[in-house]
C-alpha cells in the first residue's frame, strides 16, 4: 500500500469526466514510481516508529487506556 496512492478505488466517483481518469492515474503512477517517492516509505515507516517509541508517546498511550 503506498502512502501517495490518488486513483485507487475512486473511479465510481461522480462529477469526474471520464477523459480526465487516464491523465489523472498517469501522473499517481509516474508520482508513485519517482525515486523520492521510493525513499519516503520506508522513512515514513521508520519516523513513525520511533514517534511511538519515545517515552512521551508511551506515557500517552498508556495514560489513554
Amino acid at each position: 500500500m503506498s502512502i501517495l496512492s490518488l486513483h485507487h478505488g475512486d473511479h465510481g466517483v461522480h462529477g469526474d469526466t471520464p477523459a480526465l481518469h487516464p491523465v489523472r492515474d498517469f501522473i499517481a503512477d509516474w508520482l508513485e514510481a519517482t525515486p523520492a517517492a521510493i525513499l519516503l516509505r520506508p522513512a515514513g515507516a521508520f519516523l513513525t516508529e520511533w514517534a511511538k517509541a519515545t517515552p512521551l508517546a508511551i506515557l500517552f498511550r498508556s495514560l489513554h487506556r
